[in-house]
């Protein structure tokens, strides 16, 4: 999953010679956590929300004339902005994404063709991206299934079971459970007899830990 096709293309952008106060009137027209900082075509750096919010909040406890004054006409991008932030490549994937957000703990990263920017990826478009892996709008059935010892054959197994109990596979992704380890596979899937693809699972052992039926509009139930 390239970032080239989740990002989000042609972004927004912003100066750094920008006022702060136009910056944060930006920020509440669009409802974007950040913004990226370009400058004659060069991205310099990243502004955040929240350090806006920070900025805007400090001047107003504060009470004075000068500071508010100070950052309406003065303060700039550039004094508030990240300065060479982590940037991704439009050739690295999705996976990427997550695994920089988690050991960096950031949910935003420019997207970069060379030294031009291209896109933005967030938690958003991860999200979103999750959203359609998972055919959340499609109400499909979802099951879990867990066993003993998982080999190189056993989802193929669980698959072709589901399958033949007459299941159509949208997707399905490999779990392993934070406490125990153990492996889990998760499956999204159209079937017209929920119950015969459970009775097939269960006739090889598979244990279901988790079960969504949204194959019926308004019916929702979990076990």
């Amino acid at each position: 999953m390239f970032i080239a096709n989740w990002m989000l293309k042609e972004p927004v952008t912003i100066n750094s010679d920008m006022t702060a106060a136009h910056a944060r009137q930006l920020f509440q027209e669009l409802k974007v956590p950040f913004l990226p900082v370009v400058d004659d075509g060069k991205l310099r750096g990243i502004l955040a929300r929240r350090d806006i919010r920070q900025a805007a909040s400090f001047v107003t406890a504060s009470q004075s004339v000068h500071e508010m004054n100070f950052f309406n006409t003065r303060m700039k991008v550039k004094d508030l902005m990240v300065r060479k932030p982590v940037t991704l490549s439009i050739t690295d994937t999705v996976e990427t994404a997550l695994e920089q957000g988690v050991k960096l703990g950031r949910g935003f990263f420019p997207v970069m063709d060379g030294d031009k920017l291209v896109g933005t990826i967030s938690d958003r478009e991860i999200f979103r991206t999750f959203y359609q892996l998972l055919g959340v709008d499609e109400k499909l059935c979802g099951i879990t299934v867990e066993a003993d010892e998982f080999t190189g054959q056993t989802g193929n197994d669980i698959v072709r079971t589901a399958c033949s109990a007459g299941a159509a596979l949208h997707s399905f992704f490999m779990l392993k459970d934070p406490q125990t380890g153990k492996k889990r596979m998760m499956m999204r899937l159209r079937t017209p007899s929920l119950p015969a693809v459970l009775d097939a699972l269960g006739q090889k052992g598979y244990r279901i830990i988790e079960l969504l039926d949204r194959s019926k509009e308004g019916n929702n139930s979990k076990s």
